[in-house]
């Protein structure tokens, strides 16, 4: 009896995608709302009478704040689970296939919307990583602690291409930055460097990046530097766990490949 083949793995990428990014925005300002005027209400028919009422407007707005914030954060935790950007890579043992999104969320089958890795033949894998520190971040970048590290990987066959990246805390990022049996070493690259040599190191809207100079992309990293350049553009953002997940497979899947 033939042993079935596994399932393939399917990982939703880009899991803060601007749809979710506004609706959170948008029940965080009604959550803002809603505490207020429910404190409120409750601190005039509890408080009535005493000389707390006087700062009924304060306690208002100081306890509304973080049981908004602390509302928002579990609804977004769970929209996060339920609605996806759309974005997939499906991995399986024949090879990895990225799928974006086609007009009105419809996933188109041509070559712009669809690119797969075949481990037939070579897949040439790239890795790098970047401190989140020491320049202006912008974006998705805010909103991770800036001890955390940038850990991004490029896969190249033929003509296709596909950067893969995620923000990992130190310990977890640790784990594979320090790895020696890893089948291409993560090669620390600074953007702080970067924006230093653009002129833009006091720049805090973060709206743009600057450009790589020429120095850098000539360099013995300027092939992780001109990676990290098209990551701006195209990357694909995994969470923590998929993009573990992600290195994982695509460590096995080398490794096999050099062993036949």
């Amino acid at each position: 009896m033939l042993e079935a083949e596994p399932s393939p793995e399917v990982l939703h990428a880009d899991p803060e995608h601007g749809g979710l990014r506004f609706v959170v925005i948008l029940i965080l300002f009604v959550n803002l709302i809603v505490g207020f005027l429910l404190i409120q209400l409750l601190l005039n028919l509890l408080a009535s009478g005493t000389r707390l009422i006087e700062f009924a407007m304060v306690l208002s707005c100081a306890l509304a704040i973080p049981l908004a914030l602390s509302i928002t954060w579990l609804v977004e935790a769970i929209l996060k689970k339920e609605w996806h950007s759309g974005k997939t890579l499906t991995l399986d043992n024949a090879a990895l296939t990225y799928t974006d999104p086609g007009p009105n969320g419809q996933q188109l089958k041509d070559e712009e919307q669809q690119i797969s890795f075949v481990w037939a033949k070579r897949v040439n894998a790239l890795y790098w990583y970047f401190k989140l520190k020491g320049y202006p971040r912008a974006g998705r970048e805010r909103r991770v602690s800036e001890k955390w590290l940038g850990l991004a990987c490029q896969l190249q066959q033929d003509d296709y291409r596909l950067i893969v990246f995620s923000y990992l805390p130190p310990t977890r990022a640790a784990k594979w930055i320090e790895n020696e049996d890893s089948s291409e070493p993560f090669v620390e690259i600074s953007l702080e460097d970067v924006y230093n040599q653009a002129g833009k190191k006091r720049r805090r809207s973060g709206s743009t990046r600057p450009k790589i100079d020429t120095e850098l992309l000539t360099s013995p990293e300027g092939r992780y530097w001109l990676a990290e350049q098209k990551r701006w553009q195209d990357g694909v953002e995994l969470a923590k766990k998929d993009f573990e997940f992600f290195i994982n497979y695509i460590e096995q899947k080398n490794s096999a490949s050099k062993n036949e």
